[in-house]
Order: C-alpha cells, then structure tokens, then sequence
C-alpha cells in the first residue's frame, strides 16, 4: 500500500475470540489489501496497523470482547471508529458471510459515509464500568446466597427476618439453630461464609470505585446524580459508566430506549398493543435505576404521588418501572442543564 495525498484509507476489521481479519480500502482507487492475524500475536497486529498508509480510519466491529484492540489501535491509528455490527450487516444486503465479507463491508460502509456506529467510552468510563460491573456481580452472588438461605428457611417453616446480612444470619442461627434440623443448621453456617466472604468484596469494590468516581471528570456530573432521591455513589457511579456522555442522546425518548425501560408497541391494521419494556442495553443500568426508583418511592413525596397515579391503572410492578424511566430522563434533564434535583423537576 503506498500513500498519496489523494488516498484515504478505510479499515475494517472484522473480530472473533482467535483471529481478526482487517481489510483496507481505498475510497479514491479502490485498492483492496486483506490481512487475517491472530489474536494472540500483540505485537505483531500493533506493528500492523503502526505501519499503515496516512490518512487512515479504522472501524472495529462491535462484539462483547472488542475493548482490548480498541485499547491497543487508539493511540497507534489516525481515527477509530466503533461499528454496529447488527445495523453494518443489514446494509450489506449480501447473503454471502465470511471473515473477509464482514470486513469490507464494514471498509466499504466506512468509506461512503453510510458506517453505522456506537458509542465507544473514554478509559475513565470505561474503568469506571469494570469497577461498577464488577461490584455488581458480587451483588448478584450475595442474593442468590440469600434466596438459597430463605429457601432453606421456609422448608422448616421458619422465614426468620426480613433483610439479612451475614452477622444477622449468625445471631439468628446463634439464637434460633437448635431448632433446626441439623444438616440445614450446617448448610446455612455454610451459607454465613459465603456471604461474609461477598460482604467483604462488596465493601472492597465501592472503597475502589470511591476515588474513581470523585475524579474531576466526573465530580459535575456526580453531585448532580447524587442530589436525586434514592441515588447514592453506586447508583450515581453505575448510571455514568453505563451512559457515558449524556449529551449524545438528543432527546427524554431516546435515553429511555438506550436503557431499554421504554415499552414496546405492536401497531397493526389499526390497532395498536402496548407490550413489555424493550430490554435492550445495560441491564445494570436498569437493575440499579430500579432500585433507586423503589428507595425514592418510599422518601420523596412528589415522586410518590407520581408512583401512586399510575400504580393505580397500571399495577404496582408497572408503576415502579415507570418511576425508573422518568428518573433516568429527569437525570438526563438535569445533567445537560447542570442543575440538582427539585422536587419540581417531577411535575
């Protein structure tokens, strides 16, 4: 490949787990290079794409593990770009797929301005989203804990208490253990382990995210989110990471359908259907505005009068969702327009 003032090349790389095959072409004279290397030769692929022909943009498919070459090409290429692999497949048109098919489509798009694309974080976001996602996963691991201690619990017919935390658990089985069966009294000090053990992940992970989240980059933003009811620094820390820049949503709508807490509707030969919500995007993001909706049903008064409206034609569940939603889109208000929280933001 050689370079010339009127080139412009365009690269698409087409990734899996093992291998990437990067095609590059030519939008003034149509010259096709393809190159398939493997994943695990770093050094070679960053020799690679050091050395290709200026002015240069490079488009990587968007999968599940594409963080680790965006973090290797960013400060080696001209432009990098992140390609929707879905909407990319649909323009193509082309019922052939292969490795070298997916990634001229992708060049091809690049080259014709028609590439569609999605949101790439900076590296603090993105740092911020490990720690968050990370933190999370223990979440999830200390309630499966729990359901397994309530399933024990309710087999002999003994609930115990409502919230439980590993040193309610050892108090009760302290107070309470003679009057279980044996092999379940061992099988829940077997559970105060495992959720002792979580409990100490979980306060390590939010001592990591604390001085992450403070970062001058983030502190606008983060007093914003944390003056709303129900959001401390893990709602506020987990809604920034996985919205990223809330300025690249252009309207309420559009947010509430990033987050996937839109409804969808089935409209047909006049007759239209509201379903359930879409589910598509984070599912962190939705668990964690969730639970800041249900915190803020119980502490604001606004937002509960809101709730109770529509809870009352749509069902409590309905409602709480609803509640979720519009935190999300007054958040979104409120951060473009840098103000706190007021009660009125709700009317």
């Amino acid at each position: 490949m050689t370079s010339t003032l009127n080139h412009h090349w365009c690269v698409g790389i087409d990734l899996h787990k093992d291998t990437l095959t990067a095609c590059t072409f030519c939008r003034c004279c149509g010259e096709i290079v393809y190159r398939k290397l493997a994943c695990k030769c770093r050094r070679q692929i960053a020799e690679y794409f050091a050395a290709l022909p200026h002015p240069h943009t490079v488009a990587i498919e968007t999968v599940g593990f594409y963080r680790w070459l965006w973090e290797m090409l960013d400060p080696l290429v001209d432009k990098l770009v992140l390609a929707d692999a879905t909407q990319a497949r649909a323009l193509a048109g082309r019922r052939l797929k292969t490795d070298r098919e997916d990634a001229f489509n992708i060049a091809e798009l690049l080259a014709a301005g028609r590439l569609p694309t999605s949101y790439a974080p900076t590296a603090e976001v993105q740092l911020l989203r490990d720690l968050t996602r990370h933190r999370h996963g223990f979440s999830r691991q200390h309630a499966r804990v729990l359901c397994r201690v309530k399933s024990i619990m309710n087999a002999n017919n003994r609930p115990g208490p409502d919230r439980l935390q590993s040193d309610g658990l050892i108090r009760y089985l302290k107070a309470q253990g003679e009057k279980l069966p044996p092999r379940h009294l061992a099988m829940l000090w077997n559970c105060v382990d495992q959720l002792a053990l979580t409990e100490r992940q979980i306060a390590q992970a939010e001592r990591e995210i604390k001085p992450v989240i403070e970062q001058e980059s983030f502190r606008a933003t983060y007093n914003i989110l944390t003056s709303f009811p129900g959001v401390a620094m893990v709602t506020a820390a987990t809604v920034i990471s996985e919205v990223g820049d809330f300025t690249r949503f252009r309207d309420r709508k559009s947010i509430g359908r990033f987050a996937g807490l839109n409804p969808r509707v089935f409209a047909s030969g006049g007759k239209q259907r509201i379903g359930h919500i879409a589910k598509t995007g984070s599912p962190q993001l939705r668990w964690i505005l969730q639970q800041a909706a249900w915190t803020a049903i119980r502490t604001d008064d606004q937002v509960r009068q809101i709730f109770a409206r529509i809870a009352k034609r749509s069902g409590r569940k309905a409602a709480a969702v609803a509640i979720a939603r519009k935190m999300l889109t007054w958040m979104w208000a409120a951060v473009n327009k840098q103000e706190t929280y007021r009660s009125n933001v709700a009317a």
